[in-house]
């Protein structure tokens, strides 16, 4: 059945918000969902650094992707958990707040998820499940596309090992939302976009804060959802398997509605797949040898920093005894 409505301050105080106290807004995450673009609006809505997000050291896909590692460097956005109670407190629309959250149907969320982390091969997912039964081919045709998907959902991993239980991309979204805990606005679903940055707009006008909103394109899912994707049972496992999602906003989803492409991919779009499996080979072995480089330069300064130390020790040392030997030289 529908979510609760929305309490009227933060019953919780949960690590995935963004506010921005200046404004008085507060974004809320739930992985899959735009978050990349919407994480960037937020961080550039309070004046950060983009240079200095997009130089965090990352084995990130793109420039753009480094906002997830680089939450740490945000001089401006806060979370709510590490926000005084008493200021958490005063966070609520009754109070002029802006504060809100999006949703995605999740057939296209899984695949989605799917894509980015298994299918094109992400860093960490090649480290840890490349020998999994679960793991996607590179593809050669498009029938791998569709054969893989379908083992993945058949074997839904993600509730049952351990590594990927936790894992945001595919939790439900009502679990990252919390909309019985958080004092929404708004929730809003992905193919109304529009209607959360004319919002917010209206929200920055109103405190005579209105500016420009950076909403980048933002890892990009590489191949279209097709009907062919969701066939023989796929589309009711993903249904059964998010049953929280649906049974919390499943009202907002019409299947005839979701945006599908025509059934099979081009060649081209197949290799293009393939191509972006090297690229991301290729910046795992990068980062890693920086990883190792930075490492080892860690250890060197270590050894560095000792070295001075005994030195700096064997100075005193030296003038000790030089003033004991002046002592004794002064001596009739």
């Amino acid at each position: 059945m529908p979510h609760a409505p929305h309490p009227g301050s933060f019953l919780t105080t949960p690590g995935n918000t963004w506010v921005v106290p200046e404004h008085q807004v507060v974004y809320v995450s739930a992985a899959k969902v735009a978050c990349t673009t919407l994480k960037w609006m937020v961080a550039d809505l309070a004046g950060e650094d983009h240079d200095r997000i997009k130089n965090v050291a990352s084995g990130m896909q793109s420039r753009l992707m480094t906002i997830h590692p680089g939450r740490a460097e945000l001089e401006h956005v806060k979370a709510v958990h590490t926000m005084p109670a008493d200021e958490v407190a005063r966070i609520s629309p009754a109070n002029g707040w802006f504060v809100f959250g999006a949703l995605r149907d999740p057939w296209t969320r899984l695949w989605s998820a799917w894509q980015s982390k298994f299918l094109v091969r992400a860093n960490r997912y090649v480290r840890n499940f490349r020998d999994d039964e679960f793991f996607p081919r590179v593809p050669e045709k498009a029938s791998d596309v569709v054969e893989d998907f379908a083992k993945f959902v058949e074997m839904h991993p993600w509730t049952t090992d351990p590594r990927l239980q936790t894992d945001l991309h595919f939790r439900p979204q009502v679990r990252a939302l919390q909309p019985e805990q958080i004092p929404f606005t708004r929730i809003y679903d992905l193919t109304d976009f529009s209607s959360m940055t004319d919002d917010l707009h209206a929200h920055l006008r109103a405190r005579g804060q209105d500016q420009e909103l950076y909403v980048p394109r933002a890892n990009e899912t590489p191949l279209p959802l097709t009907r062919e994707v969701l066939a023989d049972g796929v589309k009711e496992a993903i249904e059964e398997l998010f049953r929280e999602d649906f049974d919390a906003f499943g009202e907002r989803w019409d299947f005839e509605r979701v945006k599908v492409g025509t059934d099979g991919w081009t060649p081209d779009a197949i290799a293009h797949v393939a191509y972006q499996t090297e690229v991301n080979d290729w910046i795992g072995q990068v980062w890693a040898t920086g990883k190792r480089w930075r490492k080892q330069r860690d250890r060197r300064r270590t050894q560095v920093r000792r070295i001075e130390r005994r030195l700096a020790e064997t100075e005193r040392r030296v003038r000790r005894l030089r003033e004991r030997n002046d002592q004794l030289s002064a001596r009739p």
